[in-house]
């Protein structure tokens, strides 16, 4: 991966082929989390529905001390922050896909914004639930585990070249 400002105010960021199937891969299995059945709003007004663990960290409840007030926010609010959320997904996978992409820094925001949401869904697979985990070893993990790093990496130096023009 190669990730670096250009002269004009945008960052350019370049992906061998490994890394555009990772981000495919990655960005498509969170389009299908985020548009399962029981993500809508729904499904929160009936605590008795099952939901994806990593999904609960992706769509936390607004108000974590009054279940009534934080179904009545999740149903105004879900649909609509879950269609942002694949919207920002299917920006990445299709910028990903030609292996190389030009990026304004208003274009930049739903890449950062997607590898959080990797980032989080990855993590909670993995068990780590602060900055210090260090998630499971288990040796079937391993590979998601290397996504989770790798995708921290690229959200790192992403922001990095948005500050290479900021200074």
């Amino acid at each position: 991966m190669i990730v670096r400002p250009t002269r004009d105010g945008r960052v350019r960021a370049e992906f061998d082929e490994v890394e555009r199937d990772m981000l495919a891969q990655l960005t498509n299995e969170l389009v299908d989390l985020l548009t399962q059945t029981d993500a809508g709003p729904d499904a929160a007004a009936d605590p008795a529905l099952p939901r994806d663990p990593a999904l609960e960290r992706l769509l936390p409840d607004a108000y974590r001390e009054d279940a009534d007030a934080a179904a009545e926010f999740r149903r105004f609010t879900e649909d609509d922050l879950l269609a942002l959320k694949t919207g920002n997904a299917l920006t990445v996978a299709r910028g990903a896909a030609d292996g190389s992409v030009v990026l304004t820094e208003s274009e930049v925001l739903p890449w950062l914004r997607t590898l959080t949401d990797l980032r989080l869904a990855l993590a909670t697979r993995l068990g780590i639930e602060t900055d210090e985990d260090e998630g499971s070893d288990a040796p079937e993990l391993a590979p998601a585990k290397a996504a989770y790093w790798w995708l921290g990496e690229l959200q790192e130096r992403l922001i990095r070249a948005l500050e290479a023009h900021a200074g």
